[in-house]
């Protein structure tokens, strides 16, 4: 989830070009690879062309303690703030030569970070928290950059989506910073990552979160004559009917109802019998013929072209 930039300087002598070590043949290994702010970070250094278990090698941070010493080809520093640069300069005397190759390394923390929400899940009026992915849903995943170099959403930025550790080419690419999908209906989570890289190549960052799946549900409100709907207290079981009718309204949280409510099926029933569905399919009106006893009052949602996405609630009303 996060950015840094690697920059070499060779310093050649002739003793060095004598013995055909180059710069180049000295490979950088930084772990994690893309650091953020205030992570420990190990730096390694490995050579194909020299034994640099042999060399005598230093590092340097400006304000921090030199490192030095034979074969130290490991180092470990923490990075400081967002956009906040360390400079590691890296001296490397090989065996058999009395010259130096030094290498700069900077490393620039950056976070980036992937909000997402569902886009055709359902939630009431008023309903104040965030509307939660289901089996068959459609999830959109926005990454949003919090760093100097890399701009949300603008910027020279290529942005590569993955799903479940698969590329996904069609909605990778400049300045795509949100990647709009349908969940898998067989996995319990979708695990979606992103990486932001400049086009220069110089900076990237990157993240990875868990999408979880959850349940829709079913919950009954009381609508009164002058007040609408009364969302601020759901009817539970045992609930008396204090007038000669109460309206019920269903509210079916997080179901795929967006564009698709001419897929789905209601039916209500009164003490497990099929009652005709009413014009307002999530209202129903309750008229008690007689006082005394209870009766149960169910609902059932189903969407005809989706697996997995049927629920169901019933309560118990005291007449």
């Amino acid at each position: 989830m996060f950015l840094f930039g690697i920059i070499n300087i060779p310093c050649f002598s002739s003793a060095e070009n004598e013995i055909g070590l180059q710069s180049s043949e000295i490979n950088v290994e930084i772990n994690p690879e893309n650091p953020g702010p205030h992570e420990d970070v190990i730096v390694n250094i490995s050579s194909y062309a020299t034994d640099l278990n042999k060399a005598i090698i230093s590092w340097q941070v400006p304000s921090v303690d030199e490192a030095s010493g034979i074969g130290k080809t490991s180092y470990k520093i923490k990075t400081g703030a967002i956009d906040i640069p360390i400079t590691i300069n890296i001296s490397i005397k090989p065996v058999g030569s009395m010259d130096t190759i030094t290498k700069k390394i900077v490393i620039i923390p950056s976070e980036i970070e992937i909000m997402w929400e569902s886009v055709d899940g359902y939630a009431p009026p008023f309903y104040k928290g965030k509307k939660l992915p289901i089996s068959g849903g459609t999830i959109k995943a926005v990454a949003i950059p919090n760093t100097g170099y890399i701009k949300s959403g603008s910027g020279s930025i290529t942005y590569t989506w993955a799903n479940n550790g698969s590329v996904i080419d069609t909605a990778s690419g400049y300045n795509k910073n949100y990647y709009l999908f349908k969940n898998s209906l067989f996995d319990e989570v979708n695990n979606i990552s992103v990486m932001a890289s400049s086009v220069s190549g110089d900076y990237s960052a990157e993240k990875t979160v868990e999408i979880p799946l959850y349940k829709p549900k079913i919950i009954f409100y009381e609508k009164s004559p002058t007040e609408g709907t009364l969302y601020n207290k759901a009817i539970s079981d045992n609930t008396y009917i204090t007038n000669d009718e109460m309206t019920i309204v269903a509210e079916p949280y997080f179901l795929s109802l967006k564009d698709n409510n001419d897929k789905f099926t209601y039916t209500w029933k009164i003490n497990d019998k099929d009652i005709a569905t009413p014009i307002n399919k999530t209202e129903l009106t309750i008229r008690p013929t007689s006082r005394g006893g209870y009766a149960t009052v169910g609902l059932t949602i189903e969407n005809m072209t989706e697996l997995f996405q049927k629920i169901s609630n019933n309560i118990k009303l005291e007449l």
